[in-house]
């Protein structure tokens, strides 16, 4: 675990493939014991709780390998660790110990997973706890002591910092070209974008555009888009009286049932609820 741009949540190529030789799949080695998975990975016991917490923490729906990290920052290794456990809490206490404020939606997350330590067969993700976090800090604000640097001004959430290469030219040059290929979606975003087209800007070969991008944004080229053309749609249903369908085509959406069931997966109502509820 020597690599400088490994996170604890990573889990190596020599370990997915000790696992595949030993028939563990990825997403089922939380039910494997950290007894079984030191004697066949080899690893301390400290790695094999990670490994394990890794592939817990992920069978929650909406939460990722980011918070999974979170989590074990805190010093939490499994789901049963946080049942009775006070969301809002553990939020402040990890400010606390990153020294910068973060994220909201990083305290719906800790909602959730303390929600569903204790209902396992739960469906919900974290945005459908966002109303519950906005009115408890309505009511009872955030402690007195909070930092007040925000996180993005850590070093490793600049993606230049993020871009995998060891000689700094190199990352700088790389950054920037990955740079020009956000610059071409938001300048192309109501038409159709492919990953060809991205690459081309980017000066990169398809192949590697996709693992590099992947690779410093945590998301596909496709999914980074898909934001943008949802925060977008975001904004013209708040600030405009477009139509749904004028909204869709301004956004690069290829038709508008297909734009209305990403928005209402990303958001868990319709773009005319949506409205609706921001015009009340």
């Amino acid at each position: 675990m020597n690599d400088p741009f490994l996170n604890r949540s990573d889990i190596l190529d020599s370990e997915k493939r000790i696992l595949r030789a030993n028939g563990i799949k990825l997403k089922e080695i939380h039910h494997r014991s950290i007894r079984e998975l030191k004697a066949v990975l080899n690893v301390s016991e400290i790695r094999a709780m990670e490994l394990r917490a890794i592939s817990e923490f992920q069978t929650i729906p909406s939460i990722g390998k980011q918070f999974a990290e979170n989590l074990m920052q805190l010093g939490f290794y499994s789901l049963k660790e946080l049942r009775g456990k006070d969301p809002a809490k553990l939020f402040d206490r990890l400010e606390l110990q990153t020294g910068v404020w973060i994220d909201p939606c990083v305290e719906d997350q800790f909602r959730l997973v303390v929600y569903y330590s204790d209902h396992p067969d739960s469906a919900l993700n974290w945005w459908d706890f966002t109303s519950e976090r906005k009115a408890f800090r309505q009511k009872n604000g955030y402690p007195a002591n909070r930092p007040q640097r925000p996180w993005f001004d850590l070093e490793q959430y600049k993606t230049v910092n993020r871009v995998k290469a060891f000689a700094e030219s190199t990352k700088a040059d790389l950054h920037q070209k990955l740079k020009l290929a956000i610059k071409y979606m938001h300048e192309n975003i109501d038409e159709e974008i492919t990953l060809a087209k991205l690459s081309g800007a980017a000066h990169i070969s398809t192949f590697h555009f996709l693992r590099l991008f992947k690779a410093t944004y945590e998301v596909s080229p496709n999914q980074y888009l898909t934001r943008l053309r949802m925060k977008k749609a975001c904004r013209l249903l708040k600030k405009t009286n477009q139509t749904v369908s004028g909204i869709c085509s301004s956004c690069g959406f290829g038709n508008q049932s297909s734009f209305i069931r990403l928005f209402k997966k990303e958001f868990g109502m319709t773009p005319h609820v949506f409205r609706k509820q921001h015009l009340s």
